[in-house]
């Protein structure tokens, strides 16, 4: 995957290279038109440049000629004089010969200058003939041509005189070699008429090289050159053709420069053609004198300056790409390098590197979206710092928390463990207290029994214990009325177990009762022996008397025996209820309490029975209230077995519903435990994800 930088410093590339091969391109094309046309500009105007010197120098010409020849004009009275006078003729050559010689003086590169007359009026050699070898030597007179010695057709010689003549105006004549002195001269002659007679001719013959050392020093691009042509193509300077010759002839690809120089239109217009194989271009103008001034050039030339431009557009561009590239690099560097920084900053947050790096302040206060997007980064780190370190407050206090609550899990299953063993021992003893309660039950019927003998026994004294019988009556209310009270206290089943148990302790009681029946009988037994005794002593009156002490001694004696049987089942009863006690104990308290605290005043209420009992008229009414009192002890105790039984049974069923409950809450803490066990793997992987943060400041 390629990275921004790379990206922008391609696409800055791209875009640089596409743009400038574009412009450039266009720059090219444009500039290669345009410096196309440039470049025949320049040859248009170098041309007319050129041509302008050329017909300048003409004109310096032929304005000294003329100026020779207005003068003449100017002192010719009439041709009649001229033709008929001999000395007019030459009082008129004395008179312009200065002035021809100062003309001629004046005139650049003038080799010859001369006034003829015409050759049928006067003598062949008539008139002034002034020459030189070269600009810089003196003009000398000289004898004219003999036109006798030349026919008029003889252009070679004498067409100088003949042509201008013929054609009645002035005229520049073609350049000629002269034999004489090895140099290609130009004449310029002007016809003198008079009168509408021709009388001569005013001329100077100009040396050629004035205009081909010009033509020469001409330089357009790397070989342009000029030359000189008339209408048909006749040669009349080449650099290359001799003068005379024709274009055409010398190369069949100038019949398009001959064609062109026969059209006027085409004039100062690029012409194209073929010349020695190369494509060449042209321009020309008509001179003063009538000859066409051609400058010329080859065409790639002509497009050298556009290639050249072309090269330096091409280089410019070139210049313009590596800049783009550098500026491109530079640009993507400036650009991708708070970019990369930034990736940094978000690999680190990936990371879980929250620590502050002061080398990226400077992001902070850039302007741009790039530190826009430092600021946001920064402050979402600073949040995430923030939130890490909550978290961290937030996992401390959890493990905390979750170290107490399993440590309070623990204890309370420790806790739910023991009440289950313990549930466990107390519904197992419950069971045995159940079995007991039932040997109890059947001693207590065994109990009842043997009451219903004693109270069968009693039944002969109870009429004289009426006191013993109230007090037993007495009893027998304080021990309903507790009896109610402990019922009463009966609302749910550990009051039930508890008072239960404290009514299993009146077992004790029967002992005393029991005691005091022995007590009672024993005395009653001394009672009899002194009845005996003393009826014994009274003789045959106390045979009665003894007969009832008998009797009584023998209840008495059958009481104690009765009371020894029943002391030996209250032990076992006494063992039972004793272990009884010692399972309900621990969890009937409340009720021992409770239950104790009423038979404590049914302890006071045997007290009291007791002391009463110790007067012997009370004795059989203690016994008969005792005998009913324990016959309905019994059977409340029957019944308070019964209910004992009954709340034992509740209350091992209790017990057993409280063991099944403690086992499903130790289940319950059991699943705690396992969801505690898991908050601790949850809270160890988020502390593992914790220390994944690194928020060092």
């Amino acid at each position: 995957m390629k990275s921004i930088k790379t990206k922008i410093i391609v696409t800055v590339i791209l875009c640089s290279l596409v743009s400038t091969f574009i412009c450039g391109a266009i720059s090219i094309v444009n500039s290669v038109s345009t410096s196309y046309e440039d470049s025949q500009q320049e040859m248009q105007l170098k041309c007319v440049s050129q041509s302008d010197e050329l017909d300048t120098m003409m004109q310096n010409v032929s304005q000294s000629v003329e100026m020779v020849y207005s003068i003449a004009v100017a002192k010719l009275e009439h041709a009649a004089s001229f033709k008929t006078s001999k000395d007019y003729v030459d009082t008129y050559t004395k008179q312009m010969l200065p002035i021809l010689m100062q003309s001629a003086q004046n005139t650049k590169g003038a080799l010859t200058a001369y006034i003829r007359y015409n050759p049928e009026f006067t003598e062949p050699t008539s008139g002034l003939f002034l020459t030189r070898d070269n600009s810089d030597s003196e003009f000398e007179s000289v004898t004219p041509t003999d036109f006798s010695m030349y026919d008029p057709s003889d252009v070679e010689h004498v067409g100088w005189y003949y042509i201008p003549v013929q054609n009645g105006k002035e005229t520049w004549m073609e350049p000629y070699l002269n034999s004489n002195i090895g140099v290609y001269m130009i004449s310029y002659v002007i016809p003198i008429e008079v009168d509408g007679e021709s009388i001569g001719i005013i001329g100077m013959d100009i040396d050629f090289s004035e205009f081909t050392n010009t033509i020469d020093s001409l330089s357009i691009f790397d070989s342009g050159y000029g030359f000189l042509a008339n209408d048909s193509g006749k040669v009349m300077y080449h650099k290359d053709l001799e003068i005379g010759s024709n274009l055409v002839d010398a190369d069949s690809g100038l019949q398009a420069v001959v064609d062109a120089l026969g059209n006027e239109q085409t004039e100062e217009t690029a012409v194209s053609y073929t010349y020695q194989g190369k494509d060449k271009v042209m321009y020309y103008r008509t001179l003063e004198n009538g000859m066409k001034f051609i400058l010329t050039a080859p065409k790639t030339e002509l497009q050298a300056k556009s290639k050249q431009l072309a090269g330096q557009i091409f280089g410019g561009a070139a210049f313009a790409t590596v800049l783009a590239v550098i500026i491109g690099i530079v640009l993507g560097f400036t650009i991708t390098k708070p970019i990369s920084q930034i990736d940094g900053i978000v690999k680190q947050t990936a990371d879980f590197e929250f620590a502050s790096n002061p080398a990226n302040q400077h992001l902070y206060k850039r302007k741009d979206e790039t530190g826009r997007m430092a600021i946001s980064l920064h402050n979402m780190r600073k949040n995430l710092r923030e939130m890490v370190g909550n978290i961290r407050h937030v996992y401390t206090d959890l493990r905390n928390t979750t170290e107490q609550l399993s440590n309070t899990t623990k204890r309370v299953r420790e806790m739910s463990n023991v009440n289950t063993d313990t549930t466990q021992e107390l519904a197992a003893a419950m069971e045995e207290t159940a079995a007991t309660m039932e040997t109890v039950n059947t001693t207590v019927s065994d109990i009842k029994e043997r009451a219903t003998d004693i109270e069968k026994y009693s039944k002969e004294g109870r009429e004289s214990s009426v006191e013993v019988k109230e007090r037993a009556d007495q009893l027998k209310l304080k021990t309903q009325s507790a009896s109610e009270k402990t019922v009463q206290m009966y609302e749910n089943v550990q009051q039930k177990t508890e008072s239960a148990m404290e009514q299993a302790k009146a077992v004790e009681k029967i002992n005393q009762f029991t005691q005091a029946i022995l007590d009672i009988s024993s005395q009653t037994n001394l009672l009899a022996l002194n009845a005996s005794i003393e009826a014994a002593r009274a003789g045959e009156a106390g045979k009665g008397f003894a007969v009832v002490a008998g009797e009584i001694g023998a209840l008495a004696t059958q009481t104690s025996t009765t009371v020894g049987s029943i002391n030996e089942i209250i032990a076992e009863v006494n063992q039972a209820v004793a272990n009884m006690t010692g399972c309900l104990k621990e969890s009937t308290d409340f009720l021992e309490q409770t239950v104790l605290k009423d038979y404590e005043d049914f302890m006071g209420v045997a007290d009291q029975y007791t002391k009463d009992a110790t007067v012997f008229d009370d004795d059989m009414s203690a016994i008969s209230e005792q005998i009913n009192t324990l016959l309905t002890s019994i059977v409340e105790i029957a019944d308070a077995m019964q209910g004992v039984s009954s709340t034992v049974s509740e209350a091992a069923d209790g017990v057993t519903d409280i063991a099944q409950k403690t086992l499903e809450v130790s289940g319950i803490v059991q699943g705690n435990e396992t969801l505690v066990d898991n908050n601790h793997e949850n809270i160890e992987r988020l502390n593992r994800v914790i220390e994944m943060f690194h928020d060092e400041k």
